[in-house]
C-alpha cells in the first residue's frame, strides 16, 4: 500500500481529524481557485486557508478552544469557508445557523446552542441579521461594546463578529478578528498548529439544526472522523453528491452550506479540488447568468431547480451539453433531456439521506439502471452503513417487500442531538429510527412512501407541521390549526394550513401569511391557508384532527383554484 492510499484508508476509517485532512487537500490544490462568489475575484485553496488561519488565531486569542460553540449566520461564500474551516482547526463546534431564520427562530438556535461566539453576516438580500438579533436578545442593543456580552436570554454568548457594518455592540469585524490573529505574538502559527495537533476524529465538530418530528428543531452532532469520512467516501464514489468532479471543475451551489446538501457539496468538491461558485440570487434567471458568466461545469439542486433554468428564455440545449450531472436526485432528468427519452425515468435510481447521517445513507455509487417499466428506487444501502425495516409497532424486522420503518446504523450517523438523552435517538442496539416508511426488495433495493410522521417535504426542505401549527396558535383567534402536504408538481408538497378561527374574527388568508412570514422561515410559511367551523373539523375518537382526512378535504379545493 502507497503512502497515499494509507492516507485515504485512514481518512475512509474517520481516523483522520479535518485539520490534517485539510492540510492535505492545501498541498494538493493550494494554487487552484477554491471559492469565488456573485462573479467577483476568486479564491484560491491557500488564500482560504490563511485567511481560516487567521480567523482561527483570533478565535483562539478570544477565548476559544476544544468544544467551544461558534455560531456562523452567513450566506454561502468565502467567509462562510474560512470561518467553518477556523473553528474546525482549533477544535472548535462549528453552529450552523440557518440564513432564513426568523428572530424566533434565531434566538431559539443560538440559545439552545449554547453559542459562545457568534460570526454573522450584517445583511443578505432582504434580511438585516443585526437589527433581527437585537430583537432576539433586547438586552443586546444597549451593550456599548466594551468587555464581553452578559445577556439574560443567551448567557453563554460572550463576543459578536460581523461581515459588513459593526454595530456598537459587536465585537468588530470579522476583518478585525482575522487581523487580530494575523497580528497575535501569543497566539503564532506554530501555536496554531499544536492546537490542530490536538483536535482528535472523535471530536464534535458541527451542529445542523434540523425539522423533527416534535415542534422545536433539533440539533444534529456530529464528529470531525465521521465528516472527513463521508466527504472522502462521496467524492471518491463520485455517483452521489457530488458527482462527475474533476479538479479544476467549477460547482455552482444552489444549496446552503448550513444545510447537510450544501455542505456535502462543499466537502466533496474540496477533495477533489473544484471551484465553488456562489450567488445571491437564486432565481432560474440568475442562475444561467451564473452559468454562463462563471464557466459552471455543475450545478446543485434537485430536478425542479434544473426544469426552472431550462424555462428561462434564452437556453439552448449546448449549454446543458456544457454542465455535467451532479447529484444524483436530478440524473433521470438530464438523461431524459440528452437520450431522448430513451432511457426511461424509473431506470436511474435517486439516493435518499438526511442531516442525521451527513447526506445520503443509500444510492448506486457505480451508476447502475435499473429495468424499464417499474418504480423509481432510491438504490441500495451504502457501504459502511446498514438497513433494518421493521413494523412500526412490535419494532420486529419484516421480510423483504413489506413496509415499515427503515432503521439506519453506521459510522456516518450523528452523534446525538444536543441536549438530548441517547436513548432518545437510538435504540439500545444503536439503530437509528428515521420515520421513513419504506420497503427493501429482495435485491435490497430501497423504495421509500413517505413519512410516519408526516414531516413535510417541500422544494428539498424539511417542515414540521408541528412546529408550524405552534407559531400559528400564538394568534388568540386561533381556536384550533392542522397543518399538513398537499402533493404539489413543483414543490413535491405544498405546506397548508386549516384554521378554524373565533367567530367573528377579521383573520383572512393574508393576515396570517403576514404574520408568519415575521416568524418563520419563507419555506415554513403555509402556501395556502384555508378556513373551517371548530365542529367541521374530522376528528379522532380522542378527539384530535386527523391530519389526512382534512388533506383529502381541502386537496380538490386547492386543485379547483389552481384550475380557475
Amino acid at each position: 500500500m502507497t503512502g497515499a492510499d494509507a492516507a485515504r484508508s485512514a481518512e475512509l476509517d474517520g481516523r483522520v481529524a479535518i485539520p490534517k485532512w485539510w492540510r492535505a487537500i492545501v498541498e494538493r490544490h493550494g494554487r487552484r481557485d477554491f471559492v469565488a462568489w456573485e462573479g467577483q475575484r476568486s479564491f484560491t485553496y491557500a488564500e482560504i486557508d490563511a485567511r481560516s488561519a487567521d480567523i482561527a488565531r483570533g478565535l483562539l486569542a478570544r477565548g476559544a478552544g476544544k468544544g467551544t460553540r461558534v455560531g456562523i449566520l452567513m450566506q454561502n461564500g468565502p467567509e462562510w469557508v474560512a470561518s467553518w474551516l477556523a473553528v474546525s482547526r482549533i477544535g472548535g463546534i462549528a453552529i450552523a445557523l440557518s440564513t432564513f431564520a426568523a428572530t424566533r427562530e434565531l434566538a431559539y438556535a443560538v440559545g439552545h446552542a449554547d453559542v459562545a461566539i457568534l460570526l454573522t453576516s450584517d445583511r443578505y438580500l432582504r434580511h438585516d441579521y443585526c437589527a433581527r438579533l437585537e430583537e432576539a436578545f433586547p438586552g443586546l442593543a444597549d451593550h456599548d461594546g466594551q468587555g464581553a456580552l452578559a445577556l439574560d436570554d443567551c448567557p453563554y454568548l460572550r463576543s459578536i463578529w460581523v461581515v459588513g457594518e459593526a454595530p456598537k455592540w459587536a465585537g468588530g469585524t470579522l476583518d478585525d478578528l482575522e487581523a487580530e490573529g494575523r497580528a497575535s505574538k501569543v497566539f503564532t502559527e506554530a501555536l496554531l498548529a499544536r492546537v490542530e495537533a490536538e483536535v482528535a476524529p472523535s471530536d464534535p465538530c458541527i451542529m445542523i439544526y434540523t425539522s423533527g418530528s416534535t415542534a422545536l428543531p433539533k440539533a444534529v452532532v456530529h464528529i470531525s472522523g465521521a465528516v472527513v469520512s463521508k466527504a472522502e467516501f462521496l467524492a471518491w464514489s463520485n455517483k452521489l453528491i457530488p458527482a462527475n468532479v474533476e479538479t479544476g471543475d467549477r460547482m455552482l451551489v444552489t444549496a446552503a452550506m448550513f444545510w447537510v446538501g450544501g455542505l456535502d457539496c462543499l466537502i466533496g468538491g474540496m477533495i477533489k479540488g473544484a471551484c465553488i461558485l456562489c450567488v445571491d440570487d437564486h432565481s432560474p434567471a440568475s442562475l444561467l447568468n451564473a452559468i454562463r458568466r462563471d464557466r459552471a461545469t455543475h450545478v446543485s439542486g434537485s430536478e425542479a431547480v434544473m426544469r426552472a433554468i431550462a424555462a428561462v428564455d434564452g437556453w439552448t440545449l449546448s449549454d446543458f451539453d456544457r454542465i455535467k450531472v451532479l447529484t444524483s436526485s436530478h440524473r433521470g432528468y438530464f438523461t431524459m433531456l440528452r437520450e431522448g427519452g430513451v432511457i426511461a425515468r424509473e431506470q436511474v435510481p435517486d439516493s435518499l439521506g438526511m442531516t442525521e447521517t451527513i447526506g445520503p445513507h443509500s444510492g448506486v455509487p457505480d451508476g447502475e439502471l435499473r429495468p424499464a417499466g417499474g418504480e423509481i428506487t432510491w438504490g441500495k444501502v451504502l457501504d459502511q452503513m446498514e438497513f433494518k425495516i421493521v413494523d412500526p409497532d412490535s419494532r420486529e424486522p419484516v421480510p423483504a417487500g413489506e413496509m415499515g420503518e427503515l432503521l439506519v446504523r453506521g459510522p456516518w450517523l450523528m452523534e446525538g442531538f444536543y441536549k438530548r438523552l441517547r436513548r432518545e435517538a437510538f435504540d439500545p442496539d444503536g439503530w437509528y429510527p428515521t420515520g421513513d416508511r419504506c420497503f427493501l426488495d429482495a435485491e435490497g433495493f430501497l423504495y421509500f412512501r413517505g413519512r410516519l410522521g408526516g414531516m413535510i417535504k417541500t422544494a428539498g426542505a424539511n417542515v414540521s407541521p408541528e412546529e408550524v401549527e405552534e407559531v400559528i396558535r400564538l394568534d388568540p383567534d386561533v381556536l384550533e390549526v392542522s397543518v399538513f402536504p398537499v402533493a404539489d408538481p413543483k414543490l413535491e408538497q405544498m405546506v397548508v394550513a386549516v384554521i378554524a378561527p373565533r367567530p367573528g374574527s377579521p383573520m383572512t388568508e393574508d393576515s396570517v401569511k403576514a404574520r408568519l412570514k415575521g416568524e418563520l422561515s419563507s419555506f415554513k410559511v403555509p402556501k395556502r391557508v384555508l378556513f373551517m367551523d371548530y365542529d367541521d373539523l374530522p376528528r379522532t375518537a380522542s378527539k384530535k384532527v386527523r391530519r389526512p382526512a382534512l388533506a383529502e378535504m381541502v386537496a380538490p379545493l386547492i386543485a379547483a383554484d389552481k384550475a380557475n
